[in-house]
């Protein structure tokens, strides 16, 4: 469940990051109208900066997720399960 949590994260980081990324390209085409501000192209370019570090931030935490999901599930598999698994690799049933 952790992983779709992690996965759901940092796909619409990914998302909003692109959307920062094509809105960036834009920014050059701006043209302010008559009763903009002179600063109204840098102000649009503040905001794609901000929705980027929203979707830089979204991916991050999705990668927490990934990693934290990982640790529990290795924590919670113990000793017994690792030492299970190493009983089952393809040499030890070669052997038999």
């Amino acid at each position: 469940m952790l992983d779709l949590v992690g996965l759901g994260l940092f796909l619409v980081g990914g998302g909003v990051c692109l959307r920062a990324w094509i809105g960036f390209g834009n920014v050059h085409q701006y043209r302010p109208g008559p009763h903009d501000p002179l600063w109204a192209a840098t102000h649009l370019a503040n905001r794609y900066l901000r929705l980027q570090h929203i979707g830089v931030a979204l991916m991050a935490a999705g990668i927490a997720v990934f990693v934290t999901a990982w640790w529990a599930a290795r924590r919670t598999e113990g000793p017994e399960a690792l030492a299970g698994a190493a009983d089952a690799s393809p040499q030890s049933r070669e052997g038999s």
